[in-house]
């Protein structure tokens, strides 16, 4: 029996929340630069071009799929917009189709809406008309949470009185609902089992016979009773005749069958959304841990985090690395020797689940403690 792992026992019994989906759900803000002259020269009643303008824009969006969403936005004038340029303001419905899955994605965009136009040169009129758009542009993911946009994209009107050609810059915060269900049921903890003691023998003595001229008195045989101790050779609380495990460490938490409680996930330890900071519960999991591993300085330990497949696979490996280092950071300062530490982020690349459901994921998202 490799009965080492039994030393974490006690450190990874307790169970918590765990991680549930979100950032669906985003928002973004953005400045542009409208051409309103892209295609045509267009000018007013007087002779003059009309001028371009600055545009602001706010949208709420929600990701269907991770490589499709969309958007309910609406375009005011920009801050910079001078009294003599056009102001242009418009609400459309959007749809977003993204390539790949890595941090930097380009997309494309169409949508439909209503723009109303007011022109304050001389000669010219205010129209109200609808609008179709058309347009693409590279988005990059800083982390699970924030984003930016690069997009141009064309605005043309459906009575053809005008059109624009938008660039537009815009930073993005995805958020949404965290479930969660139920804390899990701790584990067991195996208690020592009270093991009732063997029968006594009893040895029956019998009297050496009395000559005599009369008759013998009748004596009574005594009983003897002799007590037979149980053997616990390491003494874990179970007899060597039911111990499975008879090699296990003296102290060391067991089960009825003499063995080790050990799994090596430490249910509960999580982190704030998209970072490597311990959330105070997950300190809590980890005190326990630390006290129990201090005792057994010999050992080697790897502090191993996993991902799901949520995000690309460079972020979720970079995400998982630093969780396992502030993990291994965090046993270090409970008083456990940096020298038998080690951390280890395999990203998504060891599911123990499928990544198609919520549930599966948050079993994939998880830090394990290996004995080497």
């Amino acid at each position: 029996m490799n009965f080492k792992p039994v030393i974490l026992a006690t450190a990874v019994a307790s169970a918590s929340l765990v991680h549930a989906d979100a950032n669906n759900a985003y928002i973004t803000l953005g400045a542009g630069y409208s051409d309103n002259s892209v295609y045509d020269e267009y000018e007013t009643t007087t002779g003059s071009d009309i001028r371009d303008s600055w545009t602001s824009e706010i949208s709420l969006g929600y990701h269907f799929l991770p490589s499709l969403a969309a958007e309910a936005s609406v375009t005011l004038p920009g801050l910079l917009q001078d009294d003599d340029r056009p102001e242009i303001n418009q609400y459309q419905i959007k749809g977003l189709y993204f390539f790949g899955d890595n941090a930097v994605k380009p997309y494309l965009t169409a949508g439909y809406g209503i723009e109303q136009i007011n022109v304050p040169q001389d000669g010219a009129k205010d129209e109200t008309t609808h609008v179709y758009s058309y347009g693409a542009g590279l988005q990059y993911d800083f982390d699970e949470t924030v984003f930016a946009r690069a997009e141009y994209h064309i605005d043309e009107m459906t009575d053809e009185s005008n059109e624009h050609g938008v660039a537009m810059l815009e930073v993005g915060f995805r958020f949404g609902t965290e479930s969660s269900k139920p804390a899990a049921k701790p584990l067991p903890v195996a208690t020592k089992p009270v093991v009732a003691p063997a029968p006594a023998k009893v040895v029956e003595v019998k009297p050496e016979p009395v000559v005599e001229t009369k008759p013998a008195p009748v004596v009574k045989p005594v009983p003897v009773v002799v007590e037979v101790q149980p053997v616990d050779t390491d003494q874990d609380g179970v007899e060597d005749k039911l111990d499975n495990c008879p090699d296990t460490i003296q102290g060391a938490t067991v089960n009825a069958e003499g063995c080790a409680a050990f799994e090596g996930k430490l249910d509960g330890v999580k982190f704030e959304s998209g970072s490597a900071n311990l959330t105070p519960n997950a300190r809590t999991i980890l005190d326990d841990a630390a006290a129990e591993i201090v005792k057994y300085p010999e050992l080697e330990i790897e502090v191993a985090a996993h991902t799901d497949s949520q995000g690309s696979a460079a972020f979720n490996q970079n995400l998982s690395q630093k969780r396992a280092d502030s993990v291994r950071q965090y046993l270090i300062g409970k008083g456990v020797d940096a020298s038998k530490l080690t951390s280890k982020g395999y990203g998504e690349a060891s599911p123990i689940a499928t990544n198609d459901t919520a549930a599966g994921r948050a079993e994939n998202r998880r830090v394990e403690l290996n004995v080497q």
